[in-house]
């Protein structure tokens, strides 16, 4: 199955074009995508097609910017259960955390990484597929996340800056106001920079029982999405099957009962790999167990299937370019 994105989430662009007087119904038809699935929670498009809606839309209505347009419609649920399990987070450091998790839940094409900065930590949007997003919908997420983390904070709250990875647009000057910060364009990465003060603070909005509720919501949704999308069979296997150290593309053909060759062309078609899966499992896993003083750099490395600690040190270094000893040396202040 293709990479898709939910479409409480593309409902945003129709917003935003009837708010401007465009006949959002039309451009639907015309990239013969269904409008009548606006309206239906459960209902996802490809992510090929919301790209070109995003690349027409910003036609139709001549505005570089126009992804701040369509982020202004924004709502809890435009995220399913994750926008109400965002808001009763302990802090933004777990509501951010909770974003990485179930990200895929708003898109299948897109991953978060949390990474520990000089001056505070940094939230990072990734695409891990061929088709690059539109400049567009990478300004609408943004937008997004900083107004989430707005309403739920108790205060003023601006990143320390923002990064993207498309040109300067010529209505950089609204992107500079809307954020409050510097803003960075042609960066290596799409993301921001929170202080440590802010994502620390407890939120007045907490609730740790609604979060547990609509985590448990999220799961099951994931689970119904996770049966058409073999990368994430994959990526189950492999959390079962990485401490044990017998991990290679031969052996997951097999548990999954497809040829080698059709494991891999399916993957393809899916914008990943093996190799890049196995790669950004053991990545996030290696960033969740640093955390876990309890557990020793040698557990680590049994446990996300490296033979030697050398070898878990060097794919450490080449991720967050310390050792691992030293990255949670930095997280313990």
């Amino acid at each position: 199955m293709f990479p898709s994105t939910i479409s409480s989430y593309v409902l945003l662009i129709a917003k935003a074009l009837e708010e401007e007087g465009h006949d959002s119904r039309a451009l639907f038809h015309e990239l013969e995508l269904d409008p009548a699935c606006l309206t239906d929670p459960n209902a996802r498009y490809s992510y090929a097609s919301v790209t070109r809606l995003w690349k027409a839309a910003v036609q139709l209505s001549g505005d570089a910017c126009f992804g701040l347009k369509a982020a202004r419609h924004w709502h809890p649920t435009t995220l399913h259960a994750l926008g109400y399990a965002w808001f009763a987070s302990q802090s933004l450091m777990d509501a951010l955390e909770r974003m990485v998790r179930y990200i895929r839940l708003v898109s299948t094409a897109a991953s978060a990484r949390l990474e520990k900065q000089e001056d505070g930590y940094g939230f990072f949007l990734e695409y891990p597929v061929k088709q690059k997003p539109a400049d567009a919908a990478v300004d609408a997420a943004m937008a997004i996340l900083v107004g989430m983390c707005r309403l739920s904070y108790d205060g003023e709250l601006n990143p320390l800056a923002v990064y993207l990875q498309h040109p300067e647009p010529d209505c950089s000057a609204r992107l500079q106001a809307h954020f409050h910060s510097p803003v960075y364009f042609g960066q290596a990465k799409n993301g921001m920079l929170f202080s440590n003060d802010v994502l620390d603070t407890p939120l007045p909005t907490a609730n740790a029982v609604l979060a547990a509720n609509n985590d448990r919501l999220i799961k099951e949704y994931l689970a119904r999405l996770d049966k058409s999308i073999l990368s994430a069979q994959v990526r189950a296997h492999l959390l079962e099957l990485l401490p044990s150290g017998h991990v290679n593309e031969e052996r997951m053909a097999s548990l999954l009962n497809v040829s080698l060759r059709s494991l891999q062309r399916k993957l393809k078609e899916e914008g990943t790999s093996f190799k890049a899966l196995l790669e950004d499992t053991r990545r996030e896993l290696a960033e969740s167990y640093i955390r876990d003083n309890s557990l020793s750099i040698s557990e680590i490395t049994y446990l996300l299937g490296f033979s030697e600690p050398s070898n878990f040190t060097r794919a450490f270094k080449r991720w967050h370019r310390l050792s691992p000893s030293a990255y949670r040396e930095t997280l313990q202040g």
